[in-house]
């Protein structure tokens, strides 16, 4: 089992993945022949495996990287544009696909290329068909497509992708304009329907290329905008696509599809990225914290004995299937949230109402602290999504609640805390209590943190 970012095993992808290529759905865990194949797909998988392929350098992901490119490749028609839906059969259903596959397509070849682990073969292979396919970018009018060519074209350095990117961003920022007014939807469009965040990821990679302010503006307001509904519960809740989010009325709560959490995570990483912004980062590993229980059914969507991401959340639980789109965006998010690094040091000593904590020493899925809690005081009643805790006191004697059970933890003792378990520490005694805490887990931040009952009013 090969674990990516401490979250997930690789078994699914290669599951879902044939001699063609990957398939689009799944009958449960089970590929779905009869529902065949999409270039959508295939073209995220190929950034999913050349990711992989750059954290691991092994074998069997460049040949993944071979084998999604080849599919990309085979889907393009001579004018340019891409097939998307495939047969079982390797038979396309349509003569010319979506503008979003385009786009799609041109995200997968521009991150491709721009790939310091791919071979040159790969590189002249991916620059062919871009070649092939710029000429189609003036003709695009759909929002999303737009967003992913910037987005695509953003991995090049040059004149001509940077007025392709200034183009269709002003493009882009009179739709914003137009809709958004001087009136509080700072939006796109009408509604907000499906794979909202990259229109703002779109604008920031097009203040990046251009330095234009304008871009910027647009980008920060339609960020914050998205925001403010989907982290309106204290945790990421897209809009669900049975009725999406339509002007003037109440956005859908469901169905919650796995893209948006994807997409949220890989957009608010480029706002951190491009403006430094610490908010946007932890918007992105809450975005992230999605799959992992941090949504409104407090359940994982990753299923541990598969590999595989369900389809979704629905109003009655969970969509059991796992299809290609749901297993591929939580791989590009796992990844790209791998790759980023916090600048933000934490302090060593940290003072709390109820005392204070020192930071020992910490490295990639632990960290070791030093807690003192004054005499007579107690933390909030809390639990955290992505970390376990094992206590151990080597000074005084803790009263301990895990789960709903109370007890008494004295000098050299220990306690485990399981993730998601609601928990606290007291100290009832007279003298300062000293533990050792050590924290294992995918994700350490201090805001990973639900607080249910706490006597500072914090809660």
């Amino acid at each position: 089992m090969n674990r990516l970012c401490n979250a997930l095993d690789d078994t699914h992808i290669f599951r879902m993945t044939d001699d063609t290529g990957m398939f689009q759905h799944t009958r449960y865990n089970v590929p779905d022949l009869d529902k065949g194949y999409t270039t959508d797909d295939n073209a995220r998988a190929l950034i999913m495996a050349v990711m992989l392929y750059e954290k691991e350098q092994k074998a069997e992901y460049l040949a993944l990287v071979y084998r999604y490119l080849a599919f990309t490749l085979y889907a393009q028609n001579e004018n340019g544009h891409f097939r998307n839906f495939m047969t079982y059969d390797r038979q396309f259903k349509e003569a010319q696909g979506s503008e979003e596959c385009f786009g799609r397509c041109i995200w997968a070849l521009g991150y491709t290329v721009a790939s310091s682990a791919m071979p040159g073969g790969i590189k002249a292979a991916c620059r062919s068909a871009l070649l092939r396919a710029l000429p189609q970018v003036n003709s695009l009018q759909f929002l999303r497509g737009q967003a992913y060519v910037v987005i695509g074209l953003g991995f090049f350095e040059g004149a001509e992708s940077d007025s392709l990117i200034r183009k269709i961003a002003d493009s882009m920022a009179v739709h914003f304009e137009l809709c958004a007014g001087e009136t509080d939807w700072c939006w796109f469009e009408e509604s907000l329907t499906y794979d909202n965040a990259v229109l703002p990821w779109a604008m920031f990679i097009a203040h990046r290329k251009t330095g234009q302010e304008r871009f910027l503006d647009i980008a920060r307001k339609s960020m914050a905008f998205f925001d403010k509904d989907a982290f309106r519960d204290g945790f990421f809740r897209p809009v669900g696509c049975r009725g999406w989010w339509v002007r003037g009325n109440e956005p859908a709560l469901f169905d919650q599809q796995p893209v948006e959490a994807s997409m949220s995570t890989l957009a608010h990483l480029a706002a951190y990225e491009i403006t430094g912004d610490e908010t946007m980062l932890k918007l992105a590993r809450r975005s992230f914290a999605w799959y992992s229980g941090e949504n409104s059914c407090h359940q994982s969507l990753i299923d541990p004995e598969t590999g595989g991401c369900y389809d979704g959340i629905m109003a009655d639980g969970m969509n059991l299937n796992q299809g290609a789109e749901s297993i591929v965006g939580y791989c590009l998010a796992s990844l790209a949230l791998g790759n980023v690094t916090d600048t933000k040091e934490e302090p060593a000593t940290v003072y709390r109402p109820w005392g204070f904590y020192t930071v020992m020493g910490c490295a990639p899925g632990y960290k070791m602290k030093k807690i003192v809690v004054n005499p007579g005081q107690i933390l909030s009643l809390q639990m955290h999504y992505h970390r376990s805790e094992y206590w151990n006191v080597i000074s005084g004697v803790a009263k301990v609640t895990i789960g709903e059970v109370d007890s008494l933890v004295h000098e050299t003792e220990s306690v485990f805390v399981a993730q998601t378990t609601k928990h606290r520490i007291e100290n009832p005694g007279s003298m300062p209590l000293e533990i050792i805490e050590v924290q294992t887990g995918s994700y350490l931040g201090e805001d990973d943190i639900v607080r249910f009952e706490d006597k500072y009013g914090r809660a």
